[in-house]
């Protein structure tokens, strides 16, 4: 038979305290690593945003250069002969191309390789800022980014001559390719392309960016 004395009582009832308080613990201890190991999951990683840099870059890259080649074929070089006009909205909007030996909109002729010399200088200072500056851990910020550098490298391409071959005329052989036309009554705006428009989208969520980060 077992005598049950006070003594033996009191231990029990410690042993049984001690037990549930380690068993508390430890569901703690568990509990905060699996939201750690849950946390941790969902942070991105610079892999992760480099690879969306890249995906967005390079894709607006492409989508600049094949526009500008497949518009070229189609509708001639400017002043030639061969050249011709698609109206998608008669005087409003359409296609006709364009070789721009300036900036963006025509800005600064004849500039052609300052400019090239600038979009170097813009690629390395973004790459900077992605990687060294952190701005990879913003997801707007590498979107914007993104947008940019396949702009910048778009017209990059077309300044250092690589679009043409050697018997081109002189006036467009460091000239960006520009094709996308807009009227109003008298008023033209100037030829653009895909890379300009990555561009003005970059530039305009970057400004957005930092406005909001002021507040």
């Amino acid at each position: 038979m077992l005598f049950l004395t006070p003594l033996t009582v009191s231990n029990a009832l410690k042993w049984f305290s001690e037990e549930t308080k380690t068993n508390r613990m430890e569901s703690q201890t568990e509990s905060i690593s699996t939201d750690e190991i849950s946390e941790s999951s969902t942070q991105p990683t610079l892999a992760t945003r480099l690879s969306l840099f890249l995906a967005i870059s390079v894709t607006g890259l492409m989508a600049d250069l094949w526009s500008k080649t497949h518009m070229f074929s189609e509708l001639g070089l400017p002043h030639e002969s061969n050249q011709v006009e698609w109206w998608v909205i008669k005087d409003f909007f359409g296609f006709q191309t364009a070789v721009n030996q300036g900036a963006l909109f025509g800005i600064g002729q004849g500039g052609s390789s300052i400019f090239a010399l600038f979009s170097v200088v813009a690629f390395i200072a973004i790459l900077m800022w992605l990687i060294k500056g952190r701005a990879w851990q913003n997801l707007f910020l590498t979107t914007c980014l993104g947008c940019i550098t396949g702009g910048v490298i778009g017209n990059f391409y077309d300044r250092m001559g690589w679009w043409h071959d050697a018997e081109i005329h002189p006036d467009y052989a460091h000239g960006v390719r520009d094709f996308i036309l807009f009227t109003y009554q008298d008023y033209v705006w100037p030829n653009f392309n895909i890379a300009d428009c990555l561009l003005v989208c970059g530039a305009f969520m970057l400004l957005i960016y930092s406005f909001k980060s002021e507040e």
